[in-house]
């Protein structure tokens, strides 16, 4: 686990270095959730977990979440 970050060292990182630890995060974030779906999707499959239909929806979010995250995650212009 990384240390604490303090809102006064935050806040001391330049608009681009923010932006870019932001995006990168998020990119994170994104690709956890998304792999975890997978992983749901195939517990559903082999029957590791009851499948109430879920596992086409979950692979449909995990594909969903990674178009759009990189779409809505690509720098844009300067903050």
């Amino acid at each position: 686990m990384r240390p604490h970050t303090s809102t006064t060292e935050w806040q001391s990182l330049s608009d681009e270095t923010q932006l870019a630890l932001a995006q990168q995060a998020m990119r994170q974030a994104a690709k956890i959730i998304a792999d975890q779906a997978e992983l749901f999707a195939v517990q559903f499959q082999t029957k590791t977990l009851a499948d109430r239909g879920a596992a086409d929806a979950l692979k449909l979010f995990a594909v969903l979440l990674r178009e759009t995250s990189a779409d809505c995650l690509r720098p844009m212009g300067n903050a």
